[in-house]
């Protein structure tokens, strides 16, 4: 299983409507979590409250300078700056990068190439979601991008989860019928492995499977290890 677990926190700030939508469309299918903000004063406050592990800045924002918000972006956060700007001159190119952005990109260009450029500065600050972010066990599927699953057999069931929740949930159906321990549930937070708040969490993920009508799809403690997600019938795979 690809240790980094959850998808990446993208801020786009642009203020072409219609740029932004279609940038945050091909972000989200792409498997990262975007935000969409139209000014410096947003960005800021989505960093502040949220946080962000990259942001595609345009440089053209009314009257602010982009290359001043790139410059104390970089002094205030630790997120990945790619510029994105209508800027074509060599000298806009070199200046952005010297401002300290990891990568400059100039409009118009193609989605694919972006998404290239994205999945490449993530890497180096090792940040990328899994290639294949999607964990499945029978008819159930569960996706980084919207952090939902999914019942694939004719069922219309949809059940939202928290970031958390989604790490969590998708760690255990990665390793069906095995026990995931604690130190592992705990190993992308900044707390202990004795910390109950993973408990909290599959309590609040299994109170989620059974409102949905999820009577089939069983997490189980394991005592002083962890937990096991298995099928109803299926048996472990943990010997006893």
């Amino acid at each position: 299983m690809d240790s980094r677990v959850r998808p990446a926190k993208v801020v786009v700030v642009e203020d072409d409507v219609r740029m932004a939508r279609a940038l945050e469309r091909h972000l989200r299918r792409d498997g990262h979590l975007v935000t969409c903000v139209s000014s410096s004063l947003l960005l800021r406050k989505v960093c502040r409250e949220q946080g962000a592990d990259l942001v595609l800045l345009d440089l053209n924002l009314g009257s602010e300078d982009g290359l001043d918000i790139a410059r104390d972006l970089l002094r205030s956060t630790g997120a990945a700056v790619i510029i994105v700007s209508g800027r074509t001159h060599l000298r806009d190119r070199v200046i952005g990068l010297d401002a300290g952005a990891d990568d400059y990109v100039t409009k118009p260009f193609a989605p694919q190439e972006l998404l290239a450029r994205v999945r490449a500065v993530l890497r180096r600050h090792s940040l990328m979601p899994p290639p294949l972010a999607t964990a499945r066990i029978g008819p159930y599927r569960l996706a980084w991008e919207d952090m939902t699953l999914n019942s694939e057999d004719g069922r219309d069931i949809r059940i939202r989860f928290t970031e958390t929740q989604t790490r969590i949930l998708m760690m255990l159906m990665q390793s069906p019928g095995r026990t995931v321990t604690r130190e592992v549930l705990c190993s992308r937070e900044v707390k202990p492995a004795e910390d109950r708040s993973v408990d909290v969490h599959v309590a609040n993920i299994r109170r989620k499977l059974r409102e949905s009508g999820i009577d089939d799809l069983q997490i189980w403690p394991v005592r002083g290890l962890g937990y096991r997600i298995h099928l109803r019938g299926e048996r472990a795979s943990d010997p006893e």
